[in-house]
């Protein structure tokens, strides 16, 4: 349930993708089936965060109540403010991995990632590095089983972003497009420790 992918073997140029399929019921787990981290010719583009300094929270039943262990702060969606659960049963199902010169390439179906609240039938993601193209590509297509209010898909990046209609760009010139039907948000969280 792991891809990496790079656009040239041996070399940091152009990009570079790592992404996940797995369950959530991992030892040292983060909620993050479908998360993806992006570097750009050897910088860091789009990350997962990480974890901050370890306590025994930690290592608690209260382990998920810490933000750096939520799949709303990774490169994940959030369905009407719910997040993906805990435990073995949350997991990534129909992962299928491809590749040959031209590309690289993670598909799967998120449903099972998430709890019965989020109402997701099928949440069908494929993460795709075109090396041709030097580009990645990010496809979700769902089903619900009802309607919600609120669908948030996450991007965590290093620098500050500016929005633009269809566009984001980053200070290190790194750009993402986006469908324009989409209304983006740019937070800024500052690490602590």
């Amino acid at each position: 349930g792991v891809m990496t992918a790079r656009a040239a073997g041996g070399s940091a140029k152009g990009l570079y993708l790592a992404a996940e399929a797995g369950h959530n019921g991992k030892s040292h787990n983060h909620n993050d089936g479908g998360n993806f981290i992006v570097f750009a010719n050897g910088e860091p583009a789009i990350i997962d965060v990480g974890v901050g300094t370890y306590t025994a929270k930690t290592f608690s039943s209260q382990r998920y109540e810490i933000w750096t262990m939520q799949s709303a702060y990774h490169n994940c969606p959030t369905i009407d403010g719910v997040m993906q659960s805990p435990g073995r049963k949350y997991a990534a199902s129909d992962v299928v991995y491809r590749q040959d010169d031209a590309g690289a390439e993670l598909r799967m179906n998120l449903a099972h990632a998430y709890p019965e609240a989020a109402k997701v039938e099928s949440w069908r993601r494929a993460i795709r590095l075109d090396r041709l193209a030097n580009r990645v590509a990010i496809s979700d297509e769902f089903s619900l089983a009802g309607p919600v209010g609120e669908i948030t898909l996450t991007l965590m990046v290093p620098s500050r972003v500016q929005a633009e209609t269809g566009a984001l760009r980053f200070e290190n010139g790194v750009r993402i497009a986006y469908d324009a039907s989409l209304s983006p948000e740019v937070e800024e969280i500052t690490l602590d420790d």
